[in-house]
């Protein structure tokens, strides 16, 4: 429940501290002193979206926190636990809104999103303005509250993933199908490319090395001159060879050596130089047994080349990206054969999901239509004790076309209304007196709160044209709903404030250049004080206060 509420340089209020109480809590004031500032800044604390106007006119910042008991609610520690903002036996909610650059929201003093605080709050508070009446003619907010009062919230989920699932599956579907009627021109194209590569019989092997055999073969005589005239300048040449003078110069120093051993060094440098040279003019007399002059094998690989040339002009790449791009039409063509036999499979999963989707929004609506017959009764019973005497709720059922339905099933619901007997019924929505409407909308959630997990009920001035023993009815029923759930209700009528188990009154004071609004909470005397001004007004007579005690006795 909702324990501590601090509000600070919001609207016209400069600080505010109420601590709350489980129970019925009711706030009252005069008309523009600020009662519903209280619910307003509870709900931007909760996520709401917040402007700068809202700051108060000298301050530069408006910041909320909002404390709550979690003990007993097992669905919101499972919650922090999640997003790791885990508490003890509290939680802290904090909102600070900044004139000049985006407000912030904490969690338990961890900066959290304002979707973390809506999700967070949405399992905290429910709040009920004046004016939620007119969410309720809504048809989505009618179903979901159909669906809340079944306790069907898991087959209601469970529908809406099937049919994500299925209509996953269309989208895929309907891509596919248009992929293989595009593809058939394609797959002409594609089938032609590929059999011309495949034609010249391509390899990966071959386009790496394809360019320099070209080369080695178009200067093939110049290479083997040129290895002729080294192999005899390094080996063949007797005595100006370079194996010959090496050898030479060694037979010299290795003389030297034995008369001075610092030579073995230099010795030994111009050994390894003459192995070398004649590992070298070994190798070139294997170069030269192995190579020949072939003009035909120039030919073919001159041919081969402007082929391959030519082909790779025509497809935008080059020698060497041939076959990666020979294989990406293989690729791209094997796809659209696939696609053509997989479409077949495809469109029967399709089929098999659109059931298994049918088949649970028709059990989903079969539930619906048992709840409504609960709904319709326990609304109905408190129709008449809120002084619509031959008043009657129902609830209307319609089964949308297929194409119309969506995930939340194939259920078209509206709630209907007859306000006096002899009057057909009607659709929520198109029911005139507002009077009859804010009853309306009370029942409804009365009856639908009565198994709620939300701990804590917000209603804001929900009691609008009401009065007389109808307003004490609604207190009554706020009453008994705050046997299960922490209730706040700010309200004009004296008949609902007696119910509450703590009283707050919100004043108004100003002077020449400042405004502020103040909350007290009252003592027994001061509860009785302002009970006769609701009822009484200005002038408070004896007979007035009097009304007043048996009210609140």
């Amino acid at each position: 429940m909702l324990t501590h509420l601090n509000i600070r340089n919001f609207a016209i209020i400069d600080e505010l501290a109420i601590d709350l109480e489980q129970g019925l809590t009711v706030v009252t004031g005069e008309t523009g002193a600020g009662k519903s500032i209280m619910v307003d800044a509870l709900s931007l604390v909760l996520g709401d979206r917040a402007e700068a106007s809202v700051i108060r006119a000298e301050a530069s910042q408006a910041e909320i926190s909002a404390q709550f008991t979690i003990s007993d609610l097992p669905q919101v520690q499972r919650w922090l636990a999640e997003q790791a903002l885990e508490a003890d036996d509290d939680c802290i909610l904090r909102r600070i809104i900044h004139r000049e650059k985006s407000s912030k929201g904490y969690i338990n003093g961890r900066p959290a999103t304002m979707q973390m605080l809506r999700e967070l709050g949405e399992l905290l508070v429910d709040i009920h303005g004046q004016h939620a009446h007119q969410g309720l003619s809504k048809r989505p907010v009618q179903l979901a509250i159909l669906d809340q009062f079944g306790q069907l919230s898991s087959q209601r989920m469970a529908l809406a993933e099937l049919w994500r699932t299925w209509r996953s599956t269309q989208e895929k579907y309907q891509r596919l199908y248009e992929a293989v009627q595009e593809g058939s021109d394609r797959k002409e194209l594609l089938s032609y490319q590929v059999q011309e590569m495949e034609s010249l019989e391509i390899t990966e092997d071959e386009l790496a090395t394809i360019e320099e055999d070209h080369k080695r073969l178009s200067n093939m005589s110049e290479l083997m001159q040129g290895s002729e005239s080294e192999l005899h300048r390094l080996y063949g040449d007797e005595g100006q060879s370079v194996y010959s003078q090496l050898n030479s110069s060694l037979a010299t120093l290795q003389q030297l050596e034995r008369l001075d051993p610092a030579l073995s060094d230099t010795n030994g440098l111009l050994q390894e130089a003459l192995i070398q040279v004649q590992e070298a003019s070994q190798s070139l007399e294997q170069y030269l047994s192995q190579t020949e002059t072939d003009p035909e094998a120039y030919h073919q690989i001159d041919r081969r080349l402007g082929l391959l040339h030519e082909l790779a002009r025509k497809h935008r790449t080059d020698i060497a990206g041939l076959f990666q791009h020979y294989q990406q039409l293989s690729n791209e063509l094997a796809d659209i054969a696939l696609d053509a036999e997989g479409i077949e499979a495809l469109r029967n999963e399709l089929e098999r999901q659109k059931s298994q989707w049918l088949e649970a929004a028709q059990k989903l609506s079969k539930a619906r239509k048992s709840v409504a017959k609960k709904l319709q009764k326990a609304v109905n019973h408190y129709l008449e004790s809120l002084g619509m005497q031959g008043g009657v709720f129902d609830v209307s059922f319609n089964e949308l076309e297929l194409d119309q339905a969506n995930k939340t099933g194939i259920d078209k619901i509206d709630f209907m209304i007859s306000a006096n007997p002899g009057q057909p019924l009607q659709p929520l929505a198109k029911v005139a007196s507002g009077g009859e409407l804010s009853r309306m909308s009370l029942a409804i959630q009365v009856v639908t709160h009565n198994d709620s997990s939300i701990p804590c009920l917000i209603f804001d001035e929900v009691d609008v044209g009401i009065g007389g023993g109808t307003a004490e009815v609604v207190g009554n029923l706020l009453r008994e709903l705050a046997q299960r759930a922490q209730v706040l209700c700010v309200t004009h009528q004296a008949q609902v404030a007696a119910k509450g188990m703590q009283h707050f009154t919100v004043s108004k004071s100003s002077d020449k250049s400042h405004t502020s609004t103040q909350i007290t909470k009252l003592t027994s005397a001061q509860r009785t004080a302002e009970i006769a001004r609701m009822i009484g007004g200005l002038e408070i007579t004896e007979q007035t206060l009097k009304y007043a005690e048996e009210l609140l006795s």
